[in-house]
């Protein structure tokens, strides 16, 4: 392994450390509402993304269709999402926030703004803005291996 490739290793620990605290400081932010933070990940795919089926959402999040449907499955339960007629699939409805779901959705983002305050307070605003374009080049070049991969099996 290369210097670099120990950097970015470094780097990939920090961001699941990172990832783990904040999965956990999610789902105690909003327990009271009885969503997950993977519950909200998918509430928050439709909410930038609009309607999407299972296996979009899927995709767009780099997780497995069934972990998105179990999901789905607990959203539609607490009447946060519904299922609609897709036009394009008759065999895959589109996922859809309700007026709940939006209106918790919404909440959420309230409640999660003053923390994100706290968290960006000591960052320099080019750091912040580094940061976020190295873990989208990182994502897309993941994004391009995943597919790099599947043409191989």
């Amino acid at each position: 392994m290369n210097a670099k490739a120990k950097k970015l290793y470094g780097a990939i620990r920090g961001l699941r450390g990172c990832f783990n605290r904040l999965k956990a400081l999610a789902s105690e932010m909003h327990a009271d509402l009885g969503i997950t933070a993977s519950m909200r990940a998918v509430m928050e795919t439709l909410a930038e993304e609009g309607d999407k089926t299972v296996p979009e959402i899927a995709r767009i999040k780099g997780v497995s269709r069934q972990h998105i449907q179990v999901n789905v499955n607990a959203l539609v339960d607490e009447n946060l999402v519904k299922l609609i007629d897709n036009p394009a699939h008759k065999r895959s409805p589109l996922v859809a926030l309700t007026k709940n779901g939006r209106t918790a959705f919404r909440e959420m983002r309230r409640r999660e703004a003053s923390t994100l305050d706290y968290l960006a307070a000591d960052f320099k605003a080019d750091t912040l803005d580094n940061a976020a374009a190295m873990l989208s080049e990182l994502n897309h070049k993941l994004i391009a291996l995943e597919k790099e991969t599947e043409d191989h099996d």
